[in-house]
């Protein structure tokens, strides 16, 4: 059986979408199941980019916050966690109700406490981070996307108990919505259940050619908690021009794989300004269970990461 799908801009006649599925007519129902997940896969961020641009050709159009919303999203995209965060502050500033927003915020800070781990910021970066998170759910309680980026940030904190239950009503009812997905699959891996985590970052991540830093991330990660240093290795890699914290996570990989001296030359070029202490304690307080912690650490400590300890 051929499907073909397509979906046009109405506006510009021009093509948003369009894709050919051949599958075999074994079961019909499990093939209409797979196209569409792989259809809500490939326009997650396609749709969002066309609404911007749409946007941004009316010149008649203000700027609102959704505007500034889906600018934070494109910033995010591409690497650009300052950008994402004005954006996203400009949007909330245009609606300081706006649960979307404010949720993306709560990720932002959140993430920036790996990006740019600091002893001067940490404290101060996990309090504002959990604020825009009760914020957003204060506001709206039944959006996927906000219940999802509150789940991320808890996860980032630590807060393992609260990231599962908002990822739990989230892809209850979204689930093949990709942003869903995997942010799902990183909590649950990092509660433990690797392998199932693991299944549903790849699940997500199948779908979307050009990766966001967060979706890189997660499975990297993914793949690490599960033991299979090459594929997080690989994982991590793709990304270009990415945080230090990345080329971190490789380091471990490489020393667990026996490849010490390459992982070595990574240690070497840490930034002055990023403060592995930190970052070490924040990777070890999301990890639910402590064999996991340690898998880490183990990997920092071969790395040649010698000069932290772990903060109580």
């Amino acid at each position: 059986m051929r499907a073909t799908v397509q979906l046009i801009d109405v506006q510009t006649g021009t093509h948003v979408f369009a894709e050919k599925f051949d599958r075999e007519m074994a079961d019909v129902f499990a093939v209409q199941d797979e196209i569409v997940e792989a259809i809500i896969g490939r326009l997650f961020f396609n749709l969002q980019e066309v609404a911007g641009n749409t946007r941004g050709r009316a010149s008649t159009t203000t700027i609102s916050a959704y505007t500034s919303w889906l600018r934070a999203g494109a910033a995010w995209r591409n690497g650009d966690e300052h950008g994402a965060r004005e954006h996203m502050h400009e949007a909330v500033r245009i609606d300081p109700t706006y649960a979307p927003a404010l949720a993306s915020l709560g990720l932002l800070y959140a993430y920036w406490r790996f990006s740019e781990p600091s002893a001067a910021t940490d404290a101060q970066l996990e309090v504002q981070c959990q604020q825009f998170a009760a914020r957003a759910i204060a506001v709206d309680k039944s959006d996927p996307f906000v219940l999802t980026s509150v789940a991320a940030c808890f996860l980032l904190v630590g807060n393992i108990d609260d990231a599962l239950r908002y990822s739990d009503i989230a892809i209850t009812i979204s689930p093949h919505d990709i942003n869903v997905l995997v942010a799902r699959g990183m909590i649950v891996a990092y509660a433990g259940r690797h392998e199932e985590g693991l299944a549903l970052v790849e699940r997500g991540c199948r779908f979307e050619p050009l990766l966001p830093p967060a979706f890189v991330s997660s499975l990297g990660d993914c793949y690490y908690l599960a033991r299979r240093f090459d594929a997080a290795l690989a994982a991590y890699g793709t990304l270009i021009n990415p945080p230090y914290f990345f080329k971190l996570n490789q380091a471990a990989c490489l020393a667990q794989l026996g490849r010490v001296e390459e992982a070595a030359v990574i240690v070497r070029q840490k930034p002055d300004t990023f403060d592995a202490t930190v970052y070490a304690h924040n990777t070890v307080r999301i990890c639910a269970l402590p064999e996991d912690g340690k898998l880490w650490l183990d990997g920092f400590h071969k790395a040649g990461v010698s000069s932290f300890h772990v903060l109580p």
